[in-house]
């Protein structure tokens, strides 16, 4: 408690302004002490915006089908080097003599074409953009053949 030597002291304290108190507000703060500001719910909303920058830049692919996924040759004996083989994720050419070409599929569209299926392969080879589009018939023996080389017939092998 102040000692008041006289009435003018007494009011002169009472009126003195209070000092500017800097708030929390007033405070520069580093990303650390926003996040803690924004609490959970700040958390949250950053997590949803990683999310869905991440799905933007990577749209889900169509999953290939099962009945595609292993290895597939030719008995035509122009193609007895080569072979096709399918995955979730690839989609590998081995074209002889011990080359191998090996794509990374983007998406799988299928158009159903009477008792047959047409399959459009989008992949990218060496940061190419590629498509192979191949007509694929479970009836007959489980066989594919390309569009564009229709008297080439491709088989799965048992094994995969």
């Amino acid at each position: 408690m102040p000692k008041w030597n006289s009435a003018y002291d007494e009011i002169e304290v009472m009126t003195e302004r209070p000092k500017q108190v800097p708030q929390a507000a007033d405070i520069p703060m580093g990303w650390k002490e926003r996040l803690q500001a924004q609490g959970p719910a700040g958390i949250v909303a950053i997590l949803l915006v990683i999310m869905a920058v991440w799905i933007w830049q990577n749209p889900p692919r169509k999953h290939l089908p099962d009945e595609l996924v292993g290895q597939w040759h030719s008995e035509n004996p122009i193609y007895a080097d080569r072979g096709l083989e399918f995955d979730d994720i690839c989609i590998t050419f081995t074209t002889g003599k011990g080359m191998v070409s090996v794509g990374f599929i983007k998406d799988v569209k299928e158009v159903a074409d009477g008792n047959r299926t047409v399959y459009t392969i989008s992949y990218t080879l060496d940061g190419t953009p590629n498509e192979v589009s191949f007509y694929y018939d479970p009836g007959n023996g489980k066989t594919l053949w390309f569009k564009n080389q229709q008297k080439i017939v491709w088989k799965k092998d048992q094994g995969g």
